[in-house]
């Protein structure tokens, strides 16, 4: 693509991202192991349907219903021919730290894993806690997101070592992340984490932008505390970057009354991309090189997560931030790891 995307997430960007759809990928994964949360539905589920089209030798899939990860398994089985037998399933609540544990326990099993997808995701129509005492949407796209990646982290630099080839670990998030204001944070002393899972503060578009913004924060965090790692052959042992898959028509929002997706049903049909082709930059997105460590990939360009990320301001507001995530999980990281990085 020749033109790049507008700033934030308006209408205007919208309107580029029907318009722009990203390359379909054709790049072999023959001889990869891929690992994808979410993947038995929407975006994910499509995201694992290409790899398993392109020759991945194996997918591990963390679901939340393991009925509906078979399910989803005989479908790309169905529809590929790919064997039943190099599709593993574990159980996956991202609403929980003692799941996220125990699903990095389960794959810790798995000889190599070579790119790492970090999908799940939500759109809460209200206010709720999870069970950890945190808004629901801080919970899933944050907290245990960042738990997730600083956990396999090992298993994935483990893989590039034996491969002597970088490995990937992508987190998606959105385009929304632009539309995050910081001003009231820096008004304020209390902690950020804190202030975000009030329900004065909640509005559910709000509350999404504000999850996207933090889960660039966490991809900064997760750069940093890697910077020390020993390269192999071919660049940084573990390549982490973001993707975005555009305004896409999926299933994000059913929580919603039914009054409320008329409207949505309407503008997605009208402007959004297929799940199929929202997916597509997440595989693009680990076929790149050291070049995007580190980077948000949208529509097959590089693109920049706005003023609330880049501003001298937002650069400080992400350490605040990346201080408390790593505060509240340094209780369900493993002591091995804490004496390897820079947490």
């Amino acid at each position: 693509m020749t033109d790049t995307p507008p700033d934030g997430a308006s209408a205007a960007m919208i309107w580029w991202s029907g318009r722009h759809i990203p390359e379909n990928p054709t790049q072999s994964f023959a001889g990869k192991t891929v690992l994808i949360t979410g993947a038995n539905a929407g975006l994910g589920f499509e995201a694992a349907l290409k790899f398993a089209t392109l020759g991945a030798s194996r997918l591990i899939f963390g679901v939340r219903s393991l009925q509906r990860g078979k399910e989803a398994r005989a479908r790309i089985c169905q529809q590929t021919g790919y064997h039943t037998n190099n599709i593993q399933l574990y159980e996956l609540e991202m609403s929980s730290f003692d799941s996220v544990k125990e699903f990095v326990r389960g794959i810790s099993k798995e000889e190599t894993i070579d790119i790492a997808i970090l999908n799940a995701g939500i759109v809460a129509p209200s206010f709720r806690l999870s069970p950890e005492g945190h808004e629901m949407s801080v919970q899933v796209m944050v907290l245990s997101t960042a738990l997730l990646a600083i956990l396999i982290l090992p298993q994935l630099q483990k893989s590039a070592k034996l491969s002597q080839r970088p490995t990937h670990l992508e987190l998606v998030t959105s385009i929304a992340c632009r539309t995050s204001k910081i001003d009231c944070f820096l008004k304020s002393d209390a902690a950020i984490l804190d202030q975000v899972s009030q329900p004065a503060f909640f509005g559910s578009q709000r509350q999404y932008g504000m999850a996207k913004l933090f889960q660039m924060y966490v991809l900064d965090g997760l750069v940093q505390m890697t910077r020390s790692e020993e390269p192999v052959k071919n660049g940084p042992g573990v390549i982490i970057n973001a993707v975005c898959p555009g305004p896409c028509k999926t299933t994000l929002g059913r929580d919603f009354p039914f009054v409320l997706q008329i409207p949505m049903r309407l503008l997605q049909t009208i402007f959004f991309r297929t799940a199929e082709q929202g997916a597509r930059s997440y595989v693009s997105g680990v076929t790149l090189g050291p070049e995007s460590h580190g980077k948000f990939w949208n529509s097959d360009t590089f693109i920049d997560a706005g003023e609330s990320c880049t501003s001298t301001q937002g650069k400080a507001l992400q350490e605040k931030v990346w201080q408390e995530i790593i505060d509240i999980l340094r209780p369900h990281i493993p002591d091995e790891i804490l004496r390897s990085s820079t947490l």
